[in-house]
């Protein structure tokens, strides 16, 4: 079956630095911190930071609808505020994705900029594409960036 490709665009009054370092560079800090309802703790299961090559173990709380996911670091250009990752394993691929590969890309727009998300979905093969999920995934990716612009905003010397 054919690759589906989902795009997120979001604007913020927040600079394009201050949300890759929080979100890319450090979302293993940061989300379980701000986001303890839903995620219990992110840990490095190859690596020790982020790096081309590393992967973090995303483990969600009881009751949240996902139980885990791992983030495999593919590409990451620190100075053009860019990261690729896919997801290889878990709760995320629901048996129903051989694997799933986010682009995150933020630009500067004036003061803030505005962070575009690309997500190229991998079905397993025989099974019937279902665009419930990777819509879900969407806008967990929204709730996270919005909840950290909060924090942000809220904190303007965090991450500067």
């Amino acid at each position: 079956m054919a690759v589906k490709t989902y795009s997120l665009e979001i604007e913020s009054p927040v600079a394009a630095g201050r949300l890759f370092k929080a979100l890319c560079l450090d979302d293993h800090n940061i989300l379980p911190k701000l986001m303890p309802e839903s995620i219990k703790s992110i840990e490095f299961v190859e690596g020790t930071c982020v790096a081309v090559g590393s992967i973090k173990q995303f483990n969600f709380t009881d009751g949240f609808q996902l139980k885990y996911a791992k983030h495999r670091i593919d590409e990451l250009d620190v100075d053009n505020f860019y990261c690729k990752y896919t997801i290889t394993e878990g709760t995320a691929l629901d048996g129903k994705y051989e694997f799933v590969v986010n682009e995150v890309k933020y630009y500067p727009k004036g003061s803030g900029c505005v962070c575009k998300i690309n997500t190229h979905v991998h079905p397993l093969p025989g099974i019937e594409f279902n665009e419930e999920g990777p819509k879900m995934g969407q806008e967990r990716l929204k709730k996270m960036f919005k909840v950290v612009e909060e924090y942000l905003i809220a904190n303007p010397d965090a991450y500067a």
